[in-house]
């Protein structure tokens, strides 16, 4: 799959980025805070494994300013200081489940789309 481009519908993080901005707009009912947790995490460890393979090479730009916009997103959600309930985290699970099913019937492995990421980052410059 390598050299193959992965459209931004198969990013979970461009999912909970696009809901969260519909929150803040007051368009859907449900915390999206533990989703841009998730998405946080997964964005340091894949720096993480990133600068560790890079080693003070240069990676594509775009990779960083595109996760750093889920900081100030995070932010302003969690200094709204509305509490998280039930029922966002029975969201968090829904959401997470149809992310997962709708990469299965555009017939995708959520592993490979991530793995795919990280090796591209990794290779940027040999590509």
């Amino acid at each position: 799959m390598r050299g193959d481009i992965i459209r931004l519908d198969k990013f979970l993080s461009f999912w909970i980025i696009l809901y969260s901005i519909g929150y803040i707009l007051k368009i859907f009912p449900y915390n999206p805070i533990i989703l841009l947790s998730i998405a946080i995490v997964f964005f340091i460890f894949a720096m993480i494994i990133i600068l560790y393979y890079k080693k003070g090479k240069i990676f594509p730009l775009y990779f960083f300013i595109i996760n750093f916009i889920k900081l100030p997103i995070f932010a302003m959600i969690y200094y709204q200081n509305k509490k998280i309930n039930s029922y966002d985290i029975i969201f968090t699970i829904y959401f997470i489940v149809f992310y997962i099913i709708y990469i299965e019937l555009i017939s995708d492995n959520i592993f490979c789309i991530y793995y795919n990421l990280i090796d591209y980052n990794v290779n940027y410059n040999n590509v």
